[in-house]
């Protein structure tokens, strides 16, 4: 009987080494909120490796018809670059992400996440982490919005037109077509010219288009981005039933932490 418990204990201890708990920073985000985790694989299959990737996935604990996996994991035996991690000391690694981005949902279809470390071909793994909450978001709904609420330059940012809450006639019975961005630096000049990008339905009433904004517009030497404004164009049915061209009203986008 003491040699079973001994034993016991021993796999309790060996298990206990095991488990090494991600961090985040922030500890508490939303989906909608930048964050960055840190992983320890000490004591798995990928302790030692020289490269590793995250294979992240939301909404392990709801019906099948939530869960999804994220827009960077590639396939199985071939992991993208994208989700590659970032070396934080032996064995440690790290991985910034937005939720929304991520994995193509609104906050709203967001609960929870999870995620492994695994090698590029899948040939080694740790057990899976899981399950992360987000925390709930409270925010007022509106025809024109950006995610995430905090944007920097260097960020991916994904605009929305919701067309259940337009306020004019010609925005309510607009189908958009192309968001319609210009940047704008710190002495309020214009960078570049407006940029143009096709719009895809996210869901009934609400369109979105994607876009890192460095990697669009290019300040001046000296200078840097300041703010973003941004509006949609589309479609509406003219009284002879054709498709009249129209444009939204505009919303600007103020960039943090810039570079």
């Amino acid at each position: 009987m003491k040699q079973l418990l001994t034993i016991i204990l021993l796999l309790g201890l060996v298990i206990t080494s095991q488990a090494q708990n991600p961090t985040f920073s922030p500890s508490s985000f939303t989906a909608e909120d930048e964050v960055t985790l840190t992983v320890d694989v000490s004591n798995t299959p990928m302790a030692g490796v020289a490269d590793a990737y995250i294979w992240i996935f939301c909404n392990p604990d709801q019906p099948e018809g939530l869960r999804g996996d994220g827009i960077v994991n590639g396939t199985w035996t071939s992991s993208s670059s994208a989700a590659r991690l970032t070396p934080a000391g032996p064995n440690k690694w790290t991985f910034t992400f937005i939720a929304t981005t991520m994995f193509n949902k609104t906050p709203a279809d967001l609960k929870t996440f999870g995620f492994l470390v695994k090698k590029a071909d899948g040939s080694a793994q740790t057990p899976d982490y899981k399950a992360f909450s987000f925390d709930p978001l409270v925010f007022v709904p509106s025809m024109l919005r950006v995610f995430p609420a905090i944007v920097g330059a260097n960020d991916i940012v994904s605009v929305n037109f919701d067309r259940a809450h337009a306020v004019s006639t010609n925005e309510q019975r607009m189908t958009p077509t192309a968001a319609l961005i210009t940047a704008w630096d710190e002495t309020g000049t214009q960078v570049g010219t407006e940029l143009e990008i096709p719009v895809r339905k996210l869901q009934d009433q609400i369109w979105i288009a994607t876009f890192l904004p460095l990697g669009r517009f290019t300040a001046p030497v000296d200078h840097r981005l300041s703010k973003l404004r941004y509006r949609f164009k589309g479609t509406i049915l003219g009284p002879d039933g054709t498709p009249q061209n129209i444009t939204s009203s505009e919303a600007e986008i103020t960039l943090s932490n810039l570079q």
